[in-house]
């Protein structure tokens, strides 16, 4: 579900230009900077990594946006993907992973269960949504997954991810209009999701001559 990237490669630190790496290690390993001091609460620590995160994240949507070479933008995706899971919270990103294996194993009610408990903890977490949104489109429930991706694009207007799906679900329900203009939104922040330029192409010739 989320790509692994190499800290190590060169092509990767060029890719990234102005965006820390050091940055993106304090998100991935938030704890550390309260080693001394005792561990703050879920919904602080999620606050204050949230806000570390969005500044990073800027940044790299920035660069996806702007990439043309592929394997640059697939090593700037990844990364962007690895980091929506970091909440700064030990609890959140438990559960999350639990979350995230019982959807693996097709476990949807019990996953459902845990990440009620995710957005609940983390309301401001664009992720829990954006994950608890993918288990109710696998569960057909595609009016309460629309809904939660309307929180995931509030907290988040860059996620390109949550942006396809919404255009995925607005296709199945038969708006192809509100459709193609979302996956256009999401090719504009991630040039590089080829099955949804095939998604754009179809739409195109479907709707030719209704007034987009």
């Amino acid at each position: 579900m989320i790509g692994m990237f190499s800290m190590g490669s060169s092509r990767f630190r060029a890719t990234l230009g102005g965006c820390s790496l050091l940055a993106i290690a304090a998100i991935c390993a938030p704890h550390a900077s309260w080693a001394q001091g005792g561990e703050p609460s879920d919904k602080h620590v999620v606050t204050s990594a949230g806000a570390k995160r969005a500044h990073v994240l800027s940044d790299l949507y920035e660069q996806l946006s702007r990439t043309r070479d592929q394997q640059s933008a697939e090593l700037i995706a990844s990364t962007i993907e690895k980091l929506w899971l970091k909440s700064g919270s030990e609890t959140v990103d438990i559960l999350m992973s639990r979350a995230i294996r019982l959807v693996q194993n097709d476990e949807y009610d019990v996953a459902l269960k845990i990440l009620d408990a995710v957005v609940e903890i983390a309301p401001d977490y664009s992720e829990g949504w954006n994950q608890r949104a993918t288990v109710h489109y696998l569960k057909h429930d595609l009016q309460d997954s629309l809904n939660d991706l309307r929180h995931v694009l509030a907290l988040d207007p860059h996620h390109f991810k949550a942006v396809n799906g919404l255009g995925l679900i607005l296709q199945e329900l038969g708006d192809d209009k509100a459709a193609l203009r979302a996956y256009r939104r999401a090719l504009q922040l991630n040039p590089f999701l080829d099955e949804t330029r095939q998604s754009v192409d179809e739409l195109e010739r479907e709707v030719e001559g209704q007034g987009i």
